[in-house]
């Protein structure tokens, strides 16, 4: 079987999954376009096309154009990522669909969010204003017409997270299929906190500030600061490798506090047995596995939990080891990888689209 990942390498989940997916026997494949510092890009070819100005984009695109064709007419079964397409007018997914090659398209979040479903039970997703890192990208036209291109082309919808449900149209997707997110274990050499550090060291690192309520850590840590010694550190916009280096060291971690659910960031702490402190709202609560380790906090009582971490060290390693069991049992690459490739079988057999 020869699966190709593309266009984009969401929270390196292309670059896990292609690996994971080799590790199984599979010829996988990625290519992706607009690449980023934050991101894994082992096991993928890069192709830079721009997204803007139009003539660069055209430019990029007529480059690579011979080579996306080819990956594509290589592949068996075709696995897209962010409900996007790598090529102008859809060149890639107009192939695939003369080609009849069956294909996944996987949603991410920004790709499909709908903000007035967001924000009818999520108080800070429904606060963010006009400055948000997605607001130009998430819209109820925007979810409808990217899910009418994929299934009128045959696709069929793959998410990996329950939190993404709400926003699938049922007329178009009626039973999508669910695979949560991929953690490649063997990267993650788990390094509980020392429940006896003097100093700790807690880490932020937010690729979308407002997205990520960065604005509400930064306060928190100011006012624990006026009666606890301890370091923080910002990340952005650093090297992937030299990131996770700093969230090993850590004995917390920060993630998000408005979207109201983990994502990557906080299962790669979380594999490396950090306590993860987030916000989860209260529909997610009931959806996420029972053994869910993660300290629940929103904008308001942030500073209390951070507190009550801070003062508590058995607690720091006791929810550091609890999480790393959890990404063990649910987010396993090569667990993963077996669940996709029955999905793939299934899509080369002629199964649900």
């Amino acid at each position: 079987m020869r699966v190709l990942h593309l266009p984009l390498n969401i929270a390196s989940q292309a670059s896990i999954t292609v690996r994971a997916l080799r590790a199984a026997g599979v010829e996988a494949r990625g290519l992706v376009v607009s690449p980023a510092v934050i991101q894994s890009a082992d096991g993928l070819e890069v192709l830079r096309i721009a997204s803007r100005p139009l003539r660069r984009r055209l430019v990029d695109a007529l480059r690579h154009l011979p080579h996306i064709l080819a990956a594509i007419r290589w592949a068996d079964v075709l696995h897209w990522h962010y409900g996007t397409t790598a090529l102008p007018l859809h060149l890639d997914l107009r192939w695939a669909t003369l080609l009849r090659r069956p294909g996944l398209v996987e949603f991410w979040g920004s790709d499909i969010r709908i903000p007035a479903v967001e924000a009818a039970d999520n108080p800070y997703y429904a606060r963010l204003g006009s400055n948000y890192e997605y607001a130009h990208a998430e819209s109820y036209a925007g979810s409808r017409g990217m899910q009418v291109l994929f299934a009128q082309a045959g696709v069929a919808c793959l998410l990996s997270c329950d939190s993404l449900r709400p926003y699938v149209q049922e007329d178009l997707f009626p039973h999508p299929y669910f695979v949560r997110q991929r953690v490649w274990l063997p990267d993650f050499a788990p390094t509980p906190p020392d429940p006896q550090c003097r100093r700790l060291l807690l880490v932020h690192s937010p690729s979308a500030p407002m997205a990520k309520g960065t604005s509400a850590v930064l306060a928190a840590v100011e006012k624990l600061k006026e009666q606890h010694d301890f370091d923080f550190r910002l990340i952005q916009n650093v090297p992937r490798a030299q990131a996770l280096q700093i969230v090993k060291s850590a004995d917390v971690y920060l993630d998000q506090f408005v979207l109201g659910g983990y994502g990557l960031a906080a299962l790669e702490a979380m594999a490396l047995a950090k306590p993860v402190v987030l916000y989860v709202k209260p529909s997610m609560l009931t959806q996420y596995p029972p053994d869910l380790p993660v300290v629940n906090a929103n904008q308001e009582n942030l500073t209390d939990v951070l507190e009550s971490l801070l003062t508590d060290g058995p607690r720091r390693q006791a929810v550091g080891l609890r999480s790393r069991a959890y990404v063990e049992r649910h987010h396993d690459a090569w667990a993963a990888a077996q669940q996709l490739i029955g999905i793939y079988q299934e899509l080369l057999a002629g199964g649900r689209s």
